[in-house]
C-alpha cells in the first residue's frame, strides 16, 4: 500500500524533513500521488508536516488503531503475524470464527473500531463503542482439548500484566473472565471453539477493553467504568493491543509448556473476591460459601457447610454475599 510506503519512509528519517520530490523518486510514483496520500493520511490522524522547501515530516502517529502502528509496535513472533482491521463489525469474534473456517493462520488477529453486535459470556449484550479496543485472536496451539480451556485464563492474565506494566494500573481478575477496577468491570474475554468439542484445531479468543470513551456511552445497566475514566486521557490504542498480544503470546507458549500451576498462581494473585463469603447462581439456585480459589482445570472452588465444590465457567455466574458485582 502506497500510504504505508511512504509511513515507512518518513519513520526512516525521524523528526527530520524529506522532500516530495525524494519520496516521490524513491517510490517511482508523481509528486501529485505522494501528496495526496499524505492528506489521507492526516484524514486517519496522522500528524505530518509538510514545508514548501523542505518537505514532509512525520510528527505523530494516531491514538486510533492503525495497521501500520500496530504492525511497528508489535514485538511477538506469531501473534500479530496477519491483522485484519476493520472499521465496523458485528462481532470480532464472528470475523475471526469465519477467517479460521477459511484457513486462518494461528496468530491472526482480528479489530474493529466500533463493533455493532459485541458480546460476552452467556450470549449477552457487550457495549462497544469507537476508541474501545476490540480484538479476537484465532489460536491454533499445541493444547488438548481439556488445557484449551485454559487460554481464557491466560488471556485475563495477559490483559492484567499489559495494563499494569503500561500504566501502573492493578487489575483484579472476578472469575471467570472479567477484569475489575474497583469493582467496575473494564474488560470482558469470550473464547470460542472453531469445529466440534472433540476435534478442537482452532480456539478464538474474543478481547474487548473499555479504554479511549466515557463511562456515559456505555449502558446505565452496566457496572462498568474506561480506562479513559480511570486515567484521565486518551491512550494509544495500537500500543495496548501490541503490549497485550506480547503479554498473552508469553501466557501461550507458557501453557504449550504444560506450566499450568504457574499460570493458576498468576491468575490467584490477581483473583478478586478470593477468600470472602460469595454467592454462585446456577439458573434459580443460590449456592454460598467462601470463595477458595480454582482448580488445576480453571473451575471455581467454593468451601460450603457441604464440603468443598467445584463449578465450570459454563453453568454458573459469581457474586459478591450481598449479590453485587465484585
Amino acid at each position: 500500500m502506497l500510504r504505508h510506503q511512504i509511513l515507512d519512509f518518513l519513520a526512516q528519517h525521524p523528526e527530520k524533513y524529506v522532500s516530495g520530490e525524494r519520496i516521490s523518486q524513491q517510490l517511482n510514483v508523481t509528486r501529485a500521488a505522494i501528496w495526496k496520500q499524505i492528506q489521507v493520511l492526516k484524514e486517519e490522524g496522522f500528524e505530518i508536516e509538510g514545508q514548501s522547501k523542505n518537505g514532509y515530516c512525520l510528527l505523530k502517529t494516531p491514538f486510533a488503531l492503525n495497521e501500520w502502528v500496530l504492525k511497528r509496535a508489535l514485538s511477538t513472533s506469531s501473534l500479530g503475524s496477519k491483522i485484519t482491521l476493520e472499521d465496523e463489525l458485528k462481532s470480532t469474534n464472528v470475523r475471526a470464527k469465519e477467517l479460521a473456517r477459511q484457513g486462518s493462520v494461528h496468530g491472526q488477529v482480528v479489530l474493529a473500531r466500533l463493533q455493532s453486535s459485541g458480546r460476552g459470556r452467556l450470549q449477552r449484550p457487550w457495549d462497544s463503542p469507537r476508541g474501545g479496543l476490540w480484538m479476537s485472536v484465532v489460536l491454533c496451539p499445541n493444547l488438548s482439548l481439556a488445557d484449551a480451556s485454559k487460554l481464557t485464563l491466560a488471556a485475563s492474565v495477559a490483559i492484567v500484566d499489559a495494563l499494569e506494566e503500561l500504566f501502573s494500573l492493578r487489575i483484579g481478575i472476578k472469575w471467570p473472565n472479567d477484569l475489575v477496577f474497583n469493582g467496575l468491570k473494564i474488560a470482558g474475554i469470550l473464547g470460542e471453539v472453531v469445529g466440534e468439542w472433540n476435534t478442537v484445531q482452532t480456539i478464538i479468543l474474543g478481547m474487548g477493553i473499555n479504554v479511549n470513551f466515557s463511562r456515559e456511552q456505555l449502558s446505565p445497566l452496566l457496572n462498568a467504568t474506561t480506562l479513559f475514566e480511570i486515567l484521565g486521557y486518551e491512550v494509544d490504542l495500537n500500543i495496548l493491543a501490541a503490549g497485550i498480544l506480547k503479554h498473552l503470546e508469553k501466557q501461550v507458549l507458557s501453557l504449550e509448556k504444560r506450566a499450568f500451576e504457574e499460570l493458576r498462581e498468576n491468575w490467584s494473585e490477581r483473583a478478586t473476591g478470593l477468600g470472602e463469603e460469595v454467592r454462585i447462581l446456577r439458573g434459580e439456585q443460590v449456592i454460598q460459601g467462601i470463595f477458595k480459589g480454582i482448580t488445576i482445570d480453571g473451575a471455581l472452588l467454593l468451601e460450603t457447610n457441604d464440603g468443598e465444590k467445584s463449578f465450570s465457567a459454563g453453568e454458573v455466574q459469581l457474586r459478591s454475599k450481598a449479590g453485587k458485582y465484585f
